[in-house]
Order: C-alpha cells, then sequence, then structure tokens
C-alpha cells in the first residue's frame, strides 16, 4: 500500500510538471497565437505526448525521448498499449509503401534505396522497464505491455526512447535536397475501433493513417541556421549553440516537422491566424504565404472558424502536391517552380483537409473519399469564391465529370478501402475525383453549404463514420440522400 501511495504522489507529480510546462509554453507566447477557448475546452481531457527530439545531420537521425500519458478509453480492462511506429516500414524494399509502383520508385528514391526506421532503445511503462514486441512483418505495431494491467479508464505513462533514421528520399518522410520532411515519423497510439486496435499497413497509396486528437508538447533541438516547420508556431532560443524550437499542440491528431538550412520565411495575419511559409527563396515564401492566406479566409468563411492559433505551409522534396498534418502541410518543391494556378489549387486542397481531417477526422484507410473528395469539392468552392462561377464549372468539367468516363481496372469506387487500388493514379482518379463527383450530384440536389458546416461543428475534434456523414446529411438537409451517394460510392463504373 505504501509503494502504490507513493507510485500516485509519483504521477500525480510528473502530470502537473506537463501541465505547467504546456502552461507556461502558451503564456508566452504573443497575444495574436494564443489557443482559444474552444481549443483549450475541446483539449481537455485528451492524451498527453510530450516529445523532446534531437536532430543528428550526420548520421540522418533524430534521437527522441517521448513520454505519452494515455487513457484506457477502450471500454474494457487492457494487458498492452498499442502504438503505430510508422518509419519502420520503410527499413526495407518488402515493406517501403514508396517500393510498390516501379512507375514512381526512381522519384521517391532519385539516389536509389534508403532505408528508413525508428529504432527503439527502451520502454519505460509508470516507471518500470518492459519488454515490448513487434505484431506485424513490417514492425508498425509496437505492443507495450502494462504490468498489473491497466484498467477501463485508468491512466498509464509510457516513456520510449527510440531513434528515427531518415532515408534518403523525396517523400513525406525522408531527407532530400537538404530538407527534412518528418511526417508520420513519431510514434502515436493506434486507434481502438470495433473491440480492437486498428493495425492498417502502410498502404503504397492514400493516407494509411488513422488517429485521435491528443495534445502535444514538442522540443525539437537542431544545428544553428536551421528553421524548424511544425504542427504549431514555435517559441524559438539557443542552448549550447543549438537553435531550440519549442511547440505546443493542442487537440492536434498529430504532430509533424520540416527542417531545413536553406529556408527563408515569411509570415502574415489571416482572420487572427499566424500564418507561416518557409522555403528555398523569399520569393517562393511569400507567394506560398498569399495562397495560404486565401485559402484559410475561404473555408474560414464556408465552412467555419480554424481552431488553431497557426498555420504553417513548407517547401519539401516531394514526388506529388502535397501532403497534410494538423497545423501544417508540405508542399512540392517542383509546384513552387510552376506559374499559372497549379500551386495555388494544391495549397487550397491541402488546407481544406485542416477542415477535413485534422479538426473532423474519419477513416482513411477504409473511407479515404471522406476527405480528399471533400478537400476537391472544397477546392470547387475556392475557385467560384475567387474566380468565378465559370472558372468553377471548367475545373469540375476537366477533373469531376471527366473521371466518369475513364475505365478502371478492377472496376473499384470511391468507397472501397486502400488496398484495392492497384497504383496512385487510378486511386486519384476514383477518390479525389469521382468521389468529388458524388458531391456535386448531391450539391446540385441539395446545396451543401449548410450541411457542411453542421458536419463541421459536430464532428469537430472526432472522427466521423461514413454513417455519421449520411445521418448529418440527412438532418442538415431533410432529404433522404442515400441513394445518390451510394450510387456514387458503391456502384463500379465499367465503361
Amino acid at each position: 500500500m505504501k509503494l502504490c501511495k507513493r507510485y500516485g504522489l509519483w504521477l500525480m507529480a510528473a502530470a502537473l510538471l506537463l501541465a505547467c510546462a504546456a502552461l507556461l509554453l502558451v503564456q508566452s507566447r504573443p497575444a495574436a497565437e494564443q489557443p482559444s477557448a474552444a481549443l483549450l475546452a475541446a483539449a481537455q481531457g485528451l492524451d498527453e505526448m510530450v516529445i523532446d527530439a534531437r536532430l543528428h545531420v550526420e548520421n540522418r537521425s533524430v534521437s527522441v525521448t517521448h513520454t505519452l500519458k494515455l487513457v484506457n478509453r477502450t471500454g474494457q480492462p487492457q494487458d498492452a498499449a498499442v502504438l503505430r511506429t510508422w518509419p519502420n516500414a520503410f527499413q526495407n524494399m518488402d515493406t517501403s509503401p514508396c517500393a510498390a509502383e516501379d512507375a514512381l520508385f526512381d522519384q521517391y528514391y532519385p539516389g536509389g534505396f534508403s532505408s528508413g526506421a525508428l529504432v527503439m532503445a527502451q520502454a519505460l511503462v509508470n516507471g518500470q522497464s518492459v519488454l515490448y514486441r513487434y505484431t506485424d512483418e513490417a514492425k508498425t505495431v509496437l505492443r507495450v505491455p502494462v504490468p498489473g494491467g491497466w484498467p477501463e479508464n485508468g491512466t498509464v505513462e509510457l516513456t520510449l526512447s527510440y531513434v528515427i533514421q531518415v532515408p534518403q528520399m523525396a517523400y513525406r518522410f525522408g531527407v532530400w535536397d537538404e530538407i527534412w520532411a518528418l511526417g508520420n515519423a513519431f510514434a502515436i497510439p493506434a486507434v481502438w475501433e470495433n473491440g480492437a486496435f486498428r493495425t492498417d499497413a502502410y498502404a503504397s497509396v492514400g493516407d494509411p493513417f488513422v488517429s485521435d486528437c491528443a495534445n502535444y508538447t514538442v522540443t525539437v533541438t537542431v544545428p544553428k541556421g536551421y528553421v524548424c516547420a511544425g504542427s504549431a508556431s514555435p517559441v524559438v532560443h539557443t542552448a549550447d549553440g543549438q537553435s531550440v524550437y519549442a511547440f505546443y499542440a493542442p487537440a492536434a491528431r498529430d504532430f509533424s516537422l520540416v527542417i531545413s538550412r536553406r529556408f527563408e520565411t515569411a509570415q502574415g495575419m489571416q482572420d487572427g491566424v499566424l500564418v507561416t511559409a518557409c522555403a528555398a527563396t523569399a520569393s517562393q515564401a511569400r507567394r506560398l504565404l498569399r495562397c495560404g492566406q486565401k485559402a484559410l479566409a475561404a473555408y474560414n468563411e464556408a465552412f467555419g472558424e480554424y481552431p488553431y492559433p497557426s498555420y504553417t505551409l513548407s517547401q519539401v522534396s516531394f514526388a506529388h502536391g502535397g501532403m497534410e498534418y494538423p497545423g501544417l502541410v508540405m508542399i512540392a518543391t517542383s509546384l513552387l517552380a510552376q506559374s499559372g494556378r497549379e500551386l495555388e489549387y494544391a495549397v487550397a486542397h491541402e488546407t481544406a483537409h485542416q477542415w477535413w481531417y485534422a479538426v473532423v477526422g474519419s477513416d482513411g484507410w477504409n473511407q479515404p473519399w471522406q476527405d480528399e473528395a471533400l478537400c476537391e469539392f472544397s477546392l470547387l468552392k475556392y475557385v467560384q469564391k475567387y474566380y468565378g462561377l465559370s472558372e468553377r464549372e471548367d475545373l469540375e468539367r476537366s477533373r469531376m465529370e471527366s473521371s466518369l468516363r475513364v475505365t478502371v481496372p478492377r472496376g473499384v469506387t470511391p468507397g472501397t478501402p486502400l488496398d484495392y487500388f492497384s497504383s496512385l493514379s487510378e486511386y486519384r482518379l476514383v477518390v479525389y475525383d469521382r468521389g468529388a463527383a458524388c458531391l456535386c450530384a448531391l450539391d446540385r440536389t441539395v446545396p451543401l453549404d449548410a450541411f457542411l458546416r453542421d458536419y463541421y461543428q459536430s464532428y469537430a475534434f472526432r472522427r466521423a463514420t461514413r454513417e455519421d456523414f449520411e445521418e448529418q446529411l440527412f438532418r442538415s438537409t431533410g432529404e433522404d440522400l442515400t441513394p445518390l451517394l451510394r450510387d456514387y460510392l458503391d456502384t463500379s463504373i465499367l465503361n
């Protein structure tokens, strides 16, 4: 009993220290960057992630001490916590999602295959060392036992020590051209759903990540002269000749970083949000900033207020257009070099993910249309706002309507899971374009403006299922649109 009491006091002290650290970080920010009352309310009771990371340029690694304070919300006792360690998928050619499609291999690995990993050194559970194990071939599912069991609604504290080995590749996770992209790099709790922890593989197409919101307190130490962009606005200081970036991201679905010594930055305010853009040149950073501000303005008006105090856009060496994370989007170098509206439209799509993914979560593995198609539909609203109805109709014809006339191998549909798709081009055609065509058909039947605002408000900081989407659609429109929705999402089109 004495040991239990002493341990309980230690846990309370640790929790108090974490809370104080987060509070000090919030209070050190300018008033414009303070989290809103609504965001702080959403953060109450969430799991806590405290990450202390250090970049080692010389050996392409990041050393991490990661403390996770988790609550058992499964509704039943557990004997272990389950985490996702996504970097391990990049250890070899057999498991790497970027080695599956030969046509894209050279774009992902311009210098040939390069290995990445999350190498565990130690796991402590409530201060006690434990023997962890992986339960899948790719080592992306990490099972950490909880000595004595983990009761329903009980709290457990995991302290992990690991090293992220960053591959040389042009991707959302990798370093290329002196730009470090650390997307889905840190360990993250697996989602509990339908009586089990989700253990989906790292698919070669789409974004196979399903996560719940948590509060992130992140410290990143980088060599002096390096700029660190993250899923929140940092407080920066110098220690021992290094730059230390401190971030606090409440109610965030994940935390991502982009780091480079090449970056120039541009900043501006939009609707009370601090917008930061990082790129290789000052002119590119300013251009990226303007695109981000325009997109925030459009979607704040259309869907509801962006809830975070900051938004960051960063250049990455990437084979595709962009990639979304809470409070941060990655934009490909190739887009920054193009004239025309390609960059603007890519930023508008990725920014829409702040509403449809970061705030309103969904199942990116089984129902990827629920964020990707919504973001393409959101792009149409963006285009109409700034360039008029005629431009919107042209884009709808060229992307959405044309996709319905293309033969798709195997007859996959927008409503099928990621592992049904044989290529990235097939995935984009079906999920993005045909999925958005479905939403356009709905919008022509009953305008979706009110529904989208209701959907955003109802499921903010939660995960919405397809059934939730359909039920909200009925509540907002008063119409049973399920037959039309299913016709587009579940019917194979074999031209």
